[in-house]
């Protein structure tokens, strides 16, 4: 069986504000894992407490994945240091659940020049991941592979080699590489980048392309495993290889897949997973 373990994403299916609902879904498709939706935790914690939080996920034998780290690494000063108490609050719970990478967006283009972007990002990524450490979290940064951002001026990067660059400006232990097979399959990565990465990778993203171009994609296009062109056996093949073991959240953003209802919705990503990975 391999180490890649495939978990629902909150984004892929119909969405509902209950993480209680969210996880009983997941579970009832056969999902050992589950990203899910921070903000969701946290408001279970406040009505009932964080052990109903903890509970939520044991009860039904669900590893807790990857969340949003919640800090406005691209915007005004004011905002991103008013989101570091946001990333503070979320670590701890975060850290309670044992789930300990929080995910951070690094947009692959953006409205300033490359070098003076990537030492901003380098500065703000740096606070976050010192806020996030104080609870054992780590960040894992995702490249974005199509080009969702067309009116942003500068081109930043859009891969692996990219990401490596702008953690070794970082300068933390605690910061890594959050892999989305989407983004891989539109951005400039290659399969060898995988082994170049090796543990930096802390967290991985499932799903599929369509046939065609994919620097004319955009994010809508999204297909669940197995309905694309990847060759996601080889890919989950190298990223067992470079040492990955744990959850896939498979994302995808397609309206037909969330007007589903919720148990129907992830019963299909599961039945997916398990024609392209086997049994998880």
């Amino acid at each position: 069986m391999s180490s890649l373990i495939p978990a629902l994403h909150p984004a892929t299916v119909a969405q509902v504000d209950d993480l209680a609902t969210y996880l009983h879904a997941a579970a009832s498709a056969g999902f050992r894992a589950a990203d899910f939706n921070m903000p969701h935790a946290r408001a279970l914690e406040t009505a009932a407490g964080r052990d109903a939080v903890i509970e939520a996920f044991q009860s039904r034998g669900i590893q807790p994945g990857a969340w949003g780290a919640g800090a406005q690494v691209i915007g005004t000063h004011a905002d991103f240091d008013a989101s570091l108490d946001e990333v503070a609050v979320n670590a701890a719970l975060g850290a309670a659940l044992g789930a300990r990478v929080a995910a951070v967006v690094v947009p692959n283009r953006v409205d300033r020049p490359r070098d003076e972007m990537l030492d901003l990002l380098a500065l703000r990524i740096g606070d976050v991941a010192d806020t996030a450490a104080g609870e054992g979290v780590a960040l894992s940064l995702e490249f974005i592979g199509p080009n969702i951002w067309p009116e942003q001026p500068y081109e930043l990067f859009s891969g692996i080699r990219g990401t490596l660059d702008l953690i070794d400006r970082i300068g933390r232990v605690n910061v890594g590489i959050l892999f989305d097979t989407y983004h891989f399959h539109c951005g400039d990565s290659e399969l060898a980048d995988i082994a170049t990465a090796g543990r930096a990778i802390n967290h991985v993203h499932l799903n599929d392309a369509p046939p065609g171009d994919p620097t004319t994609f955009d994010d809508s296009v999204r297909r669940l495993p197995g309905e694309g062109v990847m060759d996601l056996p080889a890919i989950a093949a190298e990223l067992e290889a470079a040492g990955y073991a744990g959850p896939g959240g498979v994302e995808i953003f397609n309206d037909d897949l969330r007007a589903l209802p919720l148990m129907e919705g992830a019963a299909r990503v599961a039945a997916a997973c398990r024609r392209v990975f086997g049994q998880h």
